[in-house]
């Protein structure tokens, strides 16, 4: 909302400032619309240069990510996006990482837009080629992985463990990128993205989304709802007895369970029932 103003009270100084250059009234039905003109440009290249200039400043800067915070839900309303958060007092108070189900490449931006919080991502390798996402991207913190490359892929994990550990919150999805869309359910997971959490001793926050996989075919033309489920946190004194299977077969069993009754999660940790995964596990 707050874009929608400033895009507003600008347009109408433009239109004003022009104004001056001619007191015909007529020239007020090409002064307006210029005005407003104007304003869109200036307001795109103002995000352009705060994407641009984004890995100069530290990663958990405050003023960044509220300005982006501002921007991202801007794009949300452009796109005809609603966000609707369940469970909103779930939402860790200190370090975690967010583990939950993949069906969109939007889903990151959904997810930080809900939490209201500094986070990073862990992502696909192939993003950082794209221009200014990889700005973003790097002033965000996020980690590039390629899941092609196991060397490499090992270091970036190791590198995000680093991370978590000095205080920083991330989300990523253990079905290792989007499967399928002909689901809103978890149908796979990578057993070795729980050591994101477990190594670095950081609170898991497992998370329900719910209509993403829709957005595909609405995006921009039609209006579409994304409801994100926050469950109970699992802290590492539920979560220590259990390997990363173990943690895994549990996360996948909580978030199917709020893709289908829309509420959190309120049992233990130890009484979850696992799930048996569809896709065989990954170390």
């Amino acid at each position: 909302m707050l874009c929608f103003v400033v895009i507003i009270l600008f347009g109408f100084l433009y239109t004003y400032l022009f104004s001056l250059l001619s007191a015909n009234p007529y020239m007020l039905f090409l002064w307006f619309p210029l005005g407003f003109l104007v304003s869109v440009l200036m307001f795109a290249i103002f995000c352009l240069i705060f994407i641009w200039l984004m890995p100069f400043s530290k990663q958990d800067n405050k003023l960044k990510h509220w300005i982006l915070y501002k921007l991202v839900n801007f794009v949300l309303i452009i796109l005809k996006i609603k966000v609707e958060v369940i469970g909103k007092e779930n939402i860790p108070n200190t370090t975690f990482v967010i583990y939950g189900n993949h069906k969109s490449q939007l889903d990151p931006v959904l997810v930080y837009s809900a939490y209201h919080k500094i986070l990073s991502a862990i992502a696909k390798s192939d993003l950082v080629s794209v221009p200014f996402l990889s700005r973003m991207m790097a002033g965000l913190g996020v980690i590039a992985l390629d899941r092609n490359n196991d060397r490499e892929g090992a270091k970036s994990i190791i590198n995000a463990i680093k991370q978590v550990k000095s205080g920083k919150n991330y989300i990523i999805f253990p079905e290792g990128g989007v499967k399928t869309r002909n689901t809103e359910h978890m149908v796979a997971l990578r057993a070795g993205a729980y050591k994101l959490a477990t190594k670095a001793n950081a609170v898991i926050s497992p998370i329900s989304i719910i209509g993403s996989s829709l957005l595909s075919e609405n995006t921009p033309h039609k209006a579409s709802k994304v409801t994100i489920v926050i469950h109970r946190p699992i802290t590492p004194e539920e979560y220590n007895d259990y390997n990363t299977t173990a943690i895994g077969q549990k996360i996948f069993t909580i978030v199917n369970y709020g893709i289908d009754t829309q509420k959190p999660n309120t049992l233990d940790f130890k009484d979850v029932i696992p799930t048996e995964v569809g896709e065989d596990l990954e170390s």
